[in-house]
């Protein structure tokens, strides 16, 4: 029985704030950027043998075929020919990669992935040998897994019966990682057609194993009311425990993906925030503040992004660690921090702003204080980011009792204030004179602010 999209979204949104997800891509995946399906892959092949490909062939057998006839070279020859491209540009896999997997399971020997995360200025991790496995440790990266190989090493590709066949004597590490990830986290599979040996056998020891306590995954598939395609649906969900979205059309895809984005970025706030130097009570303020406010998201599981603005970052992050640490929660995982480096450009500082701020739902503007010479002047970086929130379509919270640059925010924002209507209630409290106002009361409001809105 296949799900909606609200279910689809609900479910994998929980299983994100838990991190426990994985996905899955295909070659269907691959071929929104351009890229040959697999048959396609294979069609010069099988017109060089006089086969015509109607859909029913086993692929590997067909490229077994052709290995025996023109030898292993000539066949690694068309893989090449065909995939080893520098252009792997795709709005669908831009907007897959933005729902911030950590692991990423494919087939495809193409570098689609890895290229579309280093435009991204995500790092990763590619794993497509057994030796490769000890490179999964990183931090801040994404690990790619590529079950089949990867186009840099055709001597290692999964293209043929003979390599299928010797799959797990050659991979049996690898196929014991991807077991491990099938038993501990739910996983997205999308362009994927699971007539795979190698995928849909590991699934089932999983299930055979665990049962009904084994995880259930996740696909995405265009409707047909044949009845062999429901005898699937069926079948994916009941020896696969594969949950199955179905769409009219993959045009709907995006938009879903799109939907899943932004309902796992609800609870994620982007911080902009820094002082040089405070007068002692306001300094005092601010770190109370900074407490509160922080102690106060992360209650309700908010996650805190910040570009760890000099003393804002180490008030905010210090009050977040200790909270994090006497809870027994996630660092990493509900405390994002990005700081800027001295030696980025300009393009590299609003790249840098952008990635953070597209992340978060919610974009909260205080303090914001740098110091010129002798002297303190308004952070111009703050203006900066405020117009980016703006251009993303963020919700906006300005705390103006900061003063510095988040007042003429607050100033800004007060003034169009039909803009920002969820503000409407608040935005002279958030206003008022810092005096006249407590932190819990100020913190109070930002929560009710966020909550309104979702």
């Amino acid at each position: 029985m296949s799900i909606s999209k609200e279910n689809f979204i609900e479910y994998y949104v929980e299983q994100t704030n838990r991190g426990n997800v994985s996905l899955f891509l295909g070659a269907g995946v691959s071929a929104s950027t351009g890229l040959p399906s697999w048959s396609l892959l294979l069609e010069p092949c099988a017109k060089q043998m006089g086969v015509s490909l109607d859909g029913s062939q086993d692929l590997y057998l067909l490229a077994q075929y052709y290995a025996n006839e023109y030898g292993y070279s000539a066949l690694k020859r068309v893989i090449n020919d065909s995939l080893n491209r520098i252009d792997y540009e795709s709005t669908l896999v831009d907007t897959l990669l933005a729902l911030d997997f950590k692991s990423i399971w494919t087939t495809n020997f193409d570098r689609v992935i890895e290229q579309n995360l280093t435009r991204k200025k995500v790092l990763t991790n590619s794993i497509y040998d057994d030796k490769d496995l000890p490179n999964t440790t990183g931090h801040n990266r994404v690990s790619v897994y590529k079950l089949n190989g990867d186009i840099s090493n055709l001597d290692r590709i999964v293209i043929t019966q003979r390599d299928i066949e010797n799959y797990s004597g050659n991979h049996e590490m690898l196929l014991t990682f991807f077991r491990r990830e099938l038993v501990v986290n739910s996983f997205l599979f999308l362009g994927y057609s699971f007539t795979d040996d190698v995928v849909l056998s590991c699934l089932a020891s999983v299930n055979r194993c665990l049962q009904d306590s084994a995880n259930y995954h996740f696909t995405i598939l265009k409707r047909s009311d044949t009845p062999e395609f429901l005898h699937f649906v069926k079948d994916l969900e009941t020896r696969y425990h594969i949950r199955v979205l179905l769409i009219n059309d993959y045009n709907e895809l995006p938009e879903i993906l799109r939907d899943l984005r932004e309902a796992i970025n609800r609870k994620n706030v982007f911080f902009s925030g820094v002082f040089e130097r405070l007068p002692s009570v306001e300094d005092q303020f601010a770190e109370t503040l900074c407490r509160e406010l922080s102690n106060a998201l992360l209650k309700e599981q908010y996650r805190i992004y910040t570009g760890y603005g000099r003393n804002f970052g180490n008030y905010l992050a210090g009050s977040s660690v200790q909270f994090l640490l006497e809870h027994n929660m996630e660092v990493d995982r509900y405390l994002i921090m990005r700081p800027f480096l001295k030696s980025m450009t300009a393009d590299e500082k609003r790249n840098h702003r952008d990635m953070m701020i597209s992340d978060c739902k919610f974009a909260v503007f205080m303090f914001g204080q740098s110091p010129k010479g002798d002297t303190y002047i308004n952070s111009s970086g703050m203006l900066k980011e405020y117009e980016l929130a703006k251009e993303r379509g963020k919700i906006i919270i300005p705390v103006g009792c900061t003063g510095y640059s988040a007042k003429i925010i607050w100033d800004d924002v007060r003034n169009h204030i039909t803009l920002y209507p969820y503000l409407e209630k608040y935005i002279d409290i958030l206003g008022c004179d810092f005096h006249m106002i407590s932190s819990k009361q100020l913190t109070k409001t930002i929560l009710q602010i966020m909550s309104d809105c979702n």
